[in-house]
């Protein structure tokens, strides 16, 4: 009987020990980073020629272009790569200064200069018109891109929407310096604010599949991107009525970073062709927290 008892704690343990590798290897794979050149006229505004992505799907399907958020880069797209390839191109960029993507030389980059940008991203690419969806600082670099080159877009969706900021220089001092002292200690140490980013009880998986992104931040790609957000001339008043193609909010309701009242509501009221999917018990990232139901609501809409 002991060995008989030996053996069944043996093959729990077991069980147990295959069962959780099995759940780990469930995350998806992400496609391998890539790169393209910058193009050449445009080299003269960053700090090399070197733009970095991840892309899966046909190169023939329907466009779709991933824009990160501000602690975040191409790998944050991973349940999108695996679910979405099927029937779309899908590219995740690395901003400026993120990844191994070399950074803009702009002291503080502003709205035109990310849409700029994401111009010469797609032209390195060889894309012209396409899909967009972003979270957060991607967000606010697609209602940029909106604003200036309204015709490169075929539609928008936005997770996590921020709307930036309009205050004072010493407000946006004190904004900056609070996010300096966060990245002080590193990419590594970023890694540990994951939990102000999600939801009410996230997954094991999930806080695991975030922290892994932000430990990845480039201080110098975050703290300009943050400035994006303290451009006040991509305003909702100003760059909404311009975002005239259809454009579908994906909020949380649990969305700590930038709650749905204060942000993505305030920038619906401004768009003519919108509209917008709650989540229930969802924080700032969607797309990560409840990734069946954002790529169901993307298939949608991009069909």
């Amino acid at each position: 009987m002991k060995k008989v008892a030996t053996f069944l704690v043996s093959l729990t343990i077991s069980m147990g020990i295959t069962s959780a590798i099995a759940q780990k290897q469930e995350r998806p794979t992400l496609p391998e980073l890539q790169f393209v050149e910058i193009p050449k006229h445009a080299q003269s505004k960053y700090t090399g020629d070197r733009w970095s992505f991840m892309e899966a799907g046909r190169t023939d399907a329907p466009p779709i272009v991933f824009l990160h958020g501000v602690g975040a880069n191409s790998m944050h797209w991973r349940y999108q790569y695996h679910d979405l390839a099927d029937d779309f191109r899908v590219i995740g960029w690395n901003a400026p200064g993120y990844m191994l993507t070399d950074a803009l030389k702009a002291e503080l980059p502003g709205c035109k200069d990310y849409a700029d940008a994401l111009k010469d991203f797609l032209e390195a690419m060889k894309l012209d018109r396409v899909n967009i969806v972003g979270n957060s600082f991607g967000t606010r670099v697609a209602q940029c891109f909106g604003m200036h080159y309204p015709d490169r877009i075929i539609k928008l969706a936005m997770t996590g929407t921020s709307r930036g900021l309009d205050v004072s220089k010493e407000e946006a001092d004190k904004t900056m310096a609070e996010r300096k002292r966060q990245v002080s200690s590193g990419g590594y140490g970023f890694g540990e604010r994951v939990n102000a980013l999600l939801g009410t009880n996230p997954s094991p998986e999930t806080v695991e599949t975030v922290r892994h992104v932000l430990r990845a931040t480039n201080p110098k790609g975050f703290l300009h991107g943050v400035g994006l957000g303290l451009d006040s001339t991509y305003q909702p008043h100003v760059s909404g009525p311009k975002l005239t193609f259809p454009v579908l909010l994906i909020q949380g309701d649990s969305d700590r970073v930038n709650p749905l009242e204060e942000e993505g509501a305030v920038v619906l009221k401004h768009l003519p062709n919108a509209r917008m999917e709650v989540l229930e018990n969802i924080g700032h990232l969607p797309e990560v927290e409840a990734p069946e139901r954002v790529n169901a609501l993307l298939r949608d809409f991009f069909k």
